[in-house]
């Protein structure tokens, strides 16, 4: 079982790696250097999740982007929330870029 602030297994050593390298690149291009927890992905609001996993997913620094089974460990959590059955859209999401990667 995993602890619910858990980060997907991201060390906080990759995290702060990215941070440091995101605010050095602050003038090219603004990075997103946020991990969610998985109590995030069981409980916060669709609105406020969808850009945090977007953020990850597709903006964030080589040292945190997430791998296919990261994201294939999101999908596995949205399925147990309560309103999964209103996450079309974001399951979609999830499952489009693991199946990319």
């Amino acid at each position: 079982m995993h602890n619910d602030d858990e980060q997907f297994g991201v060390p906080v050593e990759n995290i702060l790696a990215a941070q440091r390298w995101a605010e050095k690149q602050q003038r090219h291009h603004q990075y997103h250097t946020r991990v969610p927890t998985r109590k995030e992905v069981l409980t916060l609001p669709v609105e406020t999740l969808t850009p945090l996993l977007i953020g990850w997913m597709v903006h964030s620094p080589i040292e945190i982007v997430p791998s296919r089974i990261q994201i294939e460990q999101v999908i596995a959590l949205l399925l147990q929330r309560d309103d999964s059955n209103h996450l079309e859209k974001l399951l979609q999401m999830c499952s489009t870029y693991a199946h990319n990667q």
